[in-house]
């Protein structure tokens, strides 16, 4: 088996609530239901959910979740392959139809190094489409650069770049930064390892 030539995997999870859900009756089945199930099932590294703020990010209405999956490995990916293939896998999309519109979920596998291990309550999710934008927010002092999220063969776009938003940080404040850069998504951030 062919080792990654970068510390991680990360399969990006674009997660959309049902139309009839509210985005916290969403999150709420998510944590104490979903990631539950999934981390009971699955042999997962690093399973985290990071929570659409509809108020700053209106035109993405019905995206509940940008889930991220880490992998130390590609053999460990297989793994997850392999559950997802049998009734675990099953049971797990059965239940992803109680509160998501499946039809338009998807995911984006992405080859990254952590920056930092600092854990984030709120991130931003800028979306890079050339190499100078991959740097672009990294001299905002409210920010901490988590990971570029390199996207592993795509024509959209070139990486996801990852930001931690800084303790005592309010969203308010980074009106001007959104007004700026359309091209973010602020989210909460819940992680279980």
């Amino acid at each position: 088996m062919q080792e990654w030539p970068y510390r991680l995997i990360k399969a990006l999870a674009f997660i959309h609530r049902k139309i009839d859900i509210s985005a916290e009756d969403f999150k709420e089945y998510y944590e104490t239901t979903h990631a539950p199930l999934a981390n009971s099932l699955l042999s997962l590294e690093d399973y985290e959910r990071n929570y659409i703020n509809q108020t700053k990010n209106p035109k993405f209405n019905t995206l509940g979740s940008i889930s991220i999956f880490k992998y130390q490995s590609t053999e460990a990916l297989e793994i997850i392959g392999q559950e997802m293939s049998s009734s675990k896998g099953d049971t797990l999309r059965k239940d992803e139809l109680n509160f998501m519109d499946v039809s338009r979920n998807y995911h984006l596998l992405t080859e990254t190094t952590e920056l930092t291990t600092r854990s984030f309550n709120k991130k931003l999710f800028f979306f890079a489409s050339n190499l100078n934008e991959l740097n672009l927010l990294n001299d905002r002092d409210e920010l901490v650069k988590i990971s570029d999220n390199i996207v592993i063969e795509s024509n959209k776009s070139l990486g996801i770049v990852e930001y931690g938003i800084k303790d005592g940080v309010s969203l308010e404040s980074l009106r001007g930064l959104e007004e700026e850069q359309p091209k973010m998504l602020f989210v909460e951030s819940i992680s279980s390892h």
